[in-house]
């Protein structure tokens, strides 16, 4: 059993301070999201959400940048794939306003799948196939 460092300890770690915000920043991409697809579907006067679709976009860049420092790979891996199947869907509920609930709800769904699926296929990459397990290292790039 390997023994933890003093920094690893810490709840101050780089590590854990990028989980921390990255579960922050989520739980408030999530909560835009859900006010979001409300006002789409009740059909609500866009100028009443703006700033809601704005804090959407901007906690989905965060969370992009998040990703990227946490893993270079993710581009290539079924996460990425799906978070980048996941913009596409948002863009398109954008660029095509009548179908905008019916690409929504496909983001959402996807966005939950992808979050919440295996880590065999979240780290599996169409580069290089699945993940390759070494000792000591998936408990520090579990997630």
């Amino acid at each position: 059993m390997q023994q933890k460092t003093e920094q690893q300890k810490s709840p101050f770690n780089n590590t854990a301070i990028l989980r921390w915000c990255n579960i922050s920043i989520r739980t408030l991409h999530i909560a835009c999201a859900g006010v979001s697809l409300g006002g789409i579907i009740q059909q609500q006067p866009d100028a009443g959400s703006v700033g809601w679709y704005f804090a959407l976009v901007l906690t989905g860049v965060i969370l992009l940048l998040l990703e990227w420092l946490h893993d270079r790979h993710w581009p290539h891996r079924g996460k990425g794939l799906l978070v980048q199947c996941h913009t596409l869907l948002a863009a398109a509920a954008m660029l095509l306003p009548a179908l905008s609930v019916v690409f929504i709800w496909l983001a959402l769904i996807l966005g939950s799948v992808g979050s919440h699926m295996p880590r065999r296929y979240r780290h599996w990459s169409i580069f290089y196939g699945p993940e390759k397990k070494e000792m000591g290292k998936r408990a520090e790039n579990s997630g």
